[in-house]
């Protein structure tokens, strides 16, 4: 790919330069994740142990009202527990925000997820230019739609994301010397783009749109502890075959990574593919899919497995939706 002009002042910039700039733009979904891997960055990790939030670098400067409604928001996902101190600002990181602070750093790094948040992200940004949908890249580049946790998706992410919408048709490109400037919306990526949740492999499978994979969130799903990209509350009786199948893929994306026997593994596999079909069924049966994610929830027993990373953290993920 040919060089170009430089990107925009915000890449290669600090933690404590960027912040400023996320903070502008999230909401407190985002900014409660971004402080749940600050703390645990300042914490090396470690659970239990006191971390004065409007001490730590850059973070002083958004007030301690909004502090402590983030803190109030990780507190209610299970994510962080209160200290002793009487201003209400230190904190600690519980084992499951540890667990959750490690799941986001860790698929924020894996080139597969930065490659599908380039492409939803694209296809949002450019649906929330009504009417005409023509988003510039430039842009795209200072939008939220180019975050990822606390990084920015490069230039070179977000031109070969484009790349793959204008061979599937669901944009136009605008270029200068063959490099990408601005793109507008095809009638096929207004139709992917016109949902409440934007899921651009999803729509090329023929599924049902069911979000954005990776929201860098943490959020308190039908009143138990839910830790989850891109989860939606749905209070309902029975099991949601949206919500099984966002499990599967997030199980799916976490099975390479676990350190389990190979017995237990192939388990794993057996169960997820069992409840993938399942949920794909034209009718599925809530029933039977409890009875799939119980059979899954057991194989990822952490007594079963030899250590609490990527089993535990899909683990929690099983229990959650089954409350």
């Amino acid at each position: 790919m040919e060089s170009g002009p430089p990107d925009p002042p915000i890449h290669g910039h600090s933690w404590e330069e960027r912040l400023p700039f996320y903070d502008r733009i999230v909401n407190t979904e985002r900014a409660s994740a971004l402080l749940l891997v600050a703390m645990y960055q300042r914490l090396d990790g470690v659970a239990g142990t006191e971390v004065e939030v409007n001490k730590l670098p850059g973070w002083e400067d958004l007030g301690d009202e909004r502090l402590l409604t983030l803190t109030a928001h990780l507190e209610r996902a299970g994510m962080a527990v209160s200290g002793l101190a009487a201003s209400g600002m230190s904190w600690c990181l519980s084992p499951a925000g540890v667990l959750r602070a490690e799941n986001l750093l860790e698929q924020r790094n894996r080139p597969v997820i930065r490659y599908d948040t380039a492409l939803n992200g694209l296809i949002t940004a450019a649906t929330d230019k009504f009417p005409k949908h023509r988003l510039k890249v430039q842009d795209f580049l200072s939008s939220e739609h180019a975050q990822i946790l606390d990084d920015v998706l490069t230039l070179d992410e977000i031109f070969s994301a484009i790349d793959y919408l204008e061979t599937e048709q669901f944009v136009t490109v605008e270029r200068d010397a063959s490099r990408p400037t601005a793109i507008t919306l095809t009638p096929r990526g207004r139709k992917c783009g016109w949902n409440t949740k934007v899921d651009v492999q999803g729509f090329l499978a023929g599924q049902h749109p069911v979000g954005i994979q990776n929201s860098w969130s943490v959020e308190v799903y039908g009143g138990a502890n839910q830790i989850g990209p891109g989860n939606v509350q749905t209070n309902n009786f029975g099991l949601n075959a949206e919500q099984v199948m966002k499990l599967v893929r997030e199980v799916k994306g976490l099975v390479p990574s676990m350190d389990v026997p190979d017995p237990v593994r192939e388990r794993i596999t057996e169960d997820v593919e069992a409840l993938e079909r399942e949920a794909e069924r034209e009718e599925p049966q809530p029933a039977r899919m409890r009875r799939l994610l119980e059979a899954l929830r057991e194989n990822l027993d952490p007594a079963k497995t030899t250590s609490f990373g990527a089993a535990a953290a899909a683990a929690q993920s099983v229990i959650s939706l089954m409350m």
